[in-house]
């Protein structure tokens, strides 16, 4: 028995001296310190990244277990800002928020207000239904169609990019551009046959329709493969290197003891794990 109580003692002990290192070799922003709160601003919209339980308005999601957990590492608490996705990039920007956790896509144009570390690995996907568009077996296949799109995300600039050097290169006729403000709409033009595809992100569109409790499983179709794959990330104003690079350096301690791997399995996103985070798409020094 003494050995027993011995032995949890003893792992109990190692356990919060690893805390104790890792907190040390993070090197958390005064202010952030003082405040003793980070905050994140997220547009909960968006499952299985960040949404609201219907039953209890909780928010729930991979970003939000995400950033709690970063929060928990920095030895502050994560205080919650909810707006809309387009708000995001301004918010960091005036100083509103302290880190943006809303599936944000790091591409150029976004990167020349905001810092991204890079998390997770995603793609713009063609989905259909088998009433919309039976036919469609191949990316290629939209061309000259209606496809559904939110017109201030990333989708929209891959799905445009992909009309130039796909459908367009190959003498097809242009995708007609169905433009929605939010990525729930492109899914309700699809469903009411407005459109005969949509485009979203793979790791949403698979969680919505494979996940049991979804009210949409088994209700879309994939076309092909992700017309573009991109990699999406935590954002921080320019002005705030030292909290981007300190959660960095947690996101990559949470990749190292296993933590990262048990947040995505639990949100289904097994898929879409990196080895390493890096900064704007590059690797980390």
């Amino acid at each position: 028995m003494k050995k027993t109580v011995l032995a949890a003692c003893a792992a109990l002990l190692g356990a919060c001296i690893s805390m104790a290192h890792a907190q040390d070799a993070v090197k958390v922003p005064a202010k952030i310190k003082q405040a003793g709160k980070l905050v994140v601003g997220t547009s909960p919209t968006y499952p299985p990244l960040e949404f609201k339980d219907p039953a209890t308005l909780e928010l729930k999601g991979l970003d939000i277990d995400l950033a709690e957990e970063i929060g928990k590492r920095l030895g502050v608490k994560v205080e919650w800002q909810e707006q809309s996705f387009d708000q995001l990039i301004n918010s960091l920007d005036t100083g509103r928020i302290n880190m943006g956790a809303s599936g944000m896509t790091d591409i150029p144009a976004r990167r020349e207000k905001t810092d991204f570390v890079d998390y997770f690995a995603t793609g713009s996907q063609l989905f259909t239904t088998a009433d919309a568009g039976p036919d469609l077996k191949k990316a290629e296949d939209v061309c000259g169609k209606p496809v559904a799109v939110n017109r201030n995300g990333i989708f929209f600039i891959r799905l445009k990019e992909f009309n130039e050097t796909v459908c367009k290169a190959k003498g097809l006729a242009e995708v007609k551009y169905v433009l929605v403000d939010k990525t729930a709409d492109a899914r309700l033009q699809l469903i009411q046959k407005r459109a005969v595809a949509a485009v979203q992100g793979v790791d949403a569109i698979r969680y919505l329709n494979e996940h049991e409790g979804s009210a949409d499983k088994g209700k879309f179709i994939l076309i092909d493969q992700p017309i573009a794959v991109d990699y999406a990330g935590f954002g921080f104003s320019k002005a705030e290197t030292e909290l981007r690079d300190a959660v960095a350096v947690v996101v990559d301690a949470m990749i190292a003891d296993g933590t990262y791997s048990r947040i995505f399995a639990k949100w289904e996103m097994p898929y879409a794990e990196v080895k390493k985070t890096m900064i704007n798409t590059q690797p980390r020094n």
